[in-house]
């Protein structure tokens, strides 16, 4: 009888002690893109669709003119002039993957805008009529445009997780004085949303920054957010010289940002098992001491 249990106990030691393996269950895909532009009176938006499967590809774009044609202003006295319309053009794009215990991918928001491509006065005005005073005012412009990584999910047990990738944001480009704002950014977030903290946060704005990040996070509901944007604002803009002329590539203002290559990977920590070998050695053991007493028995 003590044979049998003991042997059995030792059979049940082989068995047991197995480890758990780690789960991630998406519980919200937020992911989007979104571009819009406008110049004048014209106004153009475009939005991706929500995603459809765990591989998110879409591009889109925006395009404004104003419209606001050459020679429309008319100077005096032998004075000519012309304003080729203000233009706005946005884009934004991403291609990203959710996995089994990771999500990754790269993306891209773009902005720009001109006030106009060339105005041009003589020994007039810009007013019709000689001699007179007067100015011209160029059509404004804004371009908009973002892009979203973003992924709610839950796990069920302690997981490490190595955090990679790329962001950039900045590349401006700025020509003449016009009143104009240009921003971009890039920000990234890997927060629980139970408790509220931040396993991993940053912002940049024209800059970038290198992920190589590591830590252990434990069982509950999270957050990964990874966020590009771009935009450009050209506000009103006025001449009141006689005579002005501007280069043909006028005022003209972009920003972007992005990141590449962007990867959250989950992994299961290993937990403490009985070795193999030693659980062996340990049954071996008492399988020797229970045929030691069957035979002090018999003797």
């Amino acid at each position: 009888m003590i044979r049998q249990i003991l042997l059995g106990g030792a059979t049940a030691v082989l068995v047991t002690g197995s480890a758990s393996a780690l789960t991630m269950n998406v519980t919200g895909d937020n992911r989007a893109v979104y571009a819009e532009a406008s110049a004048g009176v014209d106004f153009d938006s475009q939005a991706g669709p929500a995603p459809a499967s765990s591989t998110y590809d879409e591009q889109v774009s925006a395009s404004a003119v104003s419209g606001i044609a050459p020679d429309i202003f008319n100077g005096g006295a032998g004075g000519g002039g012309g304003i080729l319309g203000s233009v706005a053009n946005a884009s934004a794009g991403q291609l990203s993957e959710i996995g089994a215990l990771s999500i990754s991918g790269s993306a891209h928001a773009d902005a720009s805008g001109n006030h106009g491509n060339f105005v041009t006065f003589a020994a007039g005005d810009a007013d019709s009529g000689a001699g007179g005073g007067g100015g011209l005012f160029f059509d404004e412009f804004a371009a908009e445009s973002y892009s979203t990584l973003e992924v709610l999910f839950s796990i069920d047990e302690d997981a490490a997780f190595d955090l990679t990738g790329f962001l950039f944001a900045g590349d401006e480009l700025a020509v003449g004085n016009g009143d104009t704002d240009i921003r971009n950014g890039a920000s990234i977030i890997l927060v629980n949303t139970d408790t509220d903290e931040s396993a991993y946060k940053a912002e940049i704005s024209n800059d970038s920054l290198s992920l190589n990040e590591s830590g252990v996070i434990g069982a509950g509901n999270y957050r990964f957010t990874v966020r590009v944007e771009a935009e450009v604002d050209g506000r009103f803009n006025e001449l009141t010289s006689a005579i002005e002329v501007i280069p043909t590539n006028g005022f003209g203002y972009a920003t972007s940002a992005g990141f590449k290559g962007v990867a959250l990977d989950l992994s299961a920590i290993d937990q403490p098992i009985p070795e193999p070998v030693t659980t062996t050695l340990a049954a071996m053991g008492l399988g020797a001491l229970v045929l030691r007493t069957s035979r002090r028995r018999h003797h």
